[in-house]
């Protein structure tokens, strides 16, 4: 577990903590066949919420795989090709069975994203077997991540496996193919806290993520890399709301909500990507009230706040923002009070009453 603080452009403290996650899947030969068993995945992390793909949801995932002969490197033979592999009453199942070939050198590639196969509108898939050896990989291209397509992609691999030939003594002879799926995107959220006094009250609401990097490209050596872009030709505004638990899908019902509850958004998925500049915006808006009956009479004011900072997003990590409201960070003057160093001095007397005469008798 990593822990960073920074600080938003708007004075709120953040932190940031992440860490990595993995599961693991089985796939086992059935007689000569290339099969598929139960998932045997680690536990669900603390951590998973609803949208990961975990060992309890995963029911569906797309395969890919190919084999070169002995002598014939250079000549990859494409066995499977963006298949679908369906879990049924706990086995894993694919259309049109394929069979190990004896002596030949396969790979095996597999990605889930929802539980749907990527298409030419969020991203493309292919094997690219115009490589040599080693960089014969699937590559996710063009892979679009931000308010309009937003779901965790998790991607496995298991390369190099010799197929063993049939014999009587062992009809079943090739070892399981085992996937272990990791998560290659980067996961955030954001909790809200007040340090007003307490007879104020905040609400918070319309929180996004502005001007992002929203379509990159994947392979297993290079990772994203520096493949991240702003597409602007999709959305002229790339932006993303973090929406809270009670909104529905278009994050428009229950959108407000009270800081004094230190309310945390959903999380969403993005691209990796290490930013050199601080343009990438964290935008909501919060209204300040005098109590805790939000009328227009107690409304004290109501403010877009815009904070600018530089993401460090890694692969496989998870970040929380904290994001801490003052009254500095919403731009008001505080009611002070304070002594001057000098003291006014004491003024003499002009009266004649503090004359007093004494006389002997």
């Amino acid at each position: 577990m990593n822990k960073h603080l920074f600080y938003l452009a708007m004075g709120a403290a953040v932190a940031l903590s992440a860490c990595t996650s993995e599961e693991e899947v089985d796939v086992s030969p059935q007689s000569n066949s290339i099969g598929f068993e139960n998932s045997v995945m680690k536990p669900t992390r603390a951590d998973a919420q609803e949208g990961d793909l975990t060992g309890d949801n995963l029911d569906k995932f797309m395969v890919y795989g190919f084999y070169t002969k002995e002598g014939q490197v250079a000549n990859p033979i494409q066995v499977f090709g963006g298949d679908a592999v369906t879990k049924q009453n706990g086995a894993w199942t694919y259309s049109g069975t394929r069979f190990w070939v004896p002596e030949a050198i396969y790979s095996f590639f597999a990605y889930s994203c929802a539980d749907v196969a990527l298409d030419n509108s969020y991203g493309t898939v292919g094997l690219d077997l115009n490589a040599i050896g080693p960089d014969r990989q699937l590559i996710i291209s063009n892979y679009r991540c931000d308010g309009w397509h937003n779901h965790d992609l998790v991607y496995a691999q298991n390369k190099e496996i010799k197929a063993l030939p049939k014999t009587a003594s062992n009809p079943n002879p090739n070892p399981n193919v085992s996937f272990k799926f990791s998560h290659i995107l980067t996961k955030i959220d954001a909790v809200f806290t007040s340090e007003f006094a307490s007879d104020y009250d905040i609400v918070i609401k319309d929180v996004k993520i502005i001007n992002f990097r929203n379509v990159g490209t994947f392979s297993q050596t290079r990772g994203w890399g520096s493949t991240a872009v702003r597409n602007f030709d999709l959305e002229k505004n790339i932006t993303m709301q973090l929406k809270f638990p009670t909104q529905d899908g278009y994050g428009v019902a229950n959108a407000t909500q009270k800081v004094s509850e230190k309310p945390k958004t959903k999380y969403a998925y993005v691209i990796p990507y290490k930013y050199n500049n601080t343009d990438v915006q964290l935008n909501f808006t919060i209204e300040l009230y005098k109590g805790k009956n939000h009328t227009t009479e107690n409304l004290v004011m109501s403010r877009n706040m815009e904070g600018h900072w530089s993401p460090q997003w890694e692969q496989g990590y998870y970040y929380t923002y904290n994001i801490t409201l003052t009254g500095t960070v919403a731009n008001l003057q505080p009611i002070v009070f304070e002594v001057a160093n000098d003291m006014n001095g004491w003024a003499p007397s002009t009266s004649t009453a503090t004359d007093i005469t004494f006389s002997a008798n």
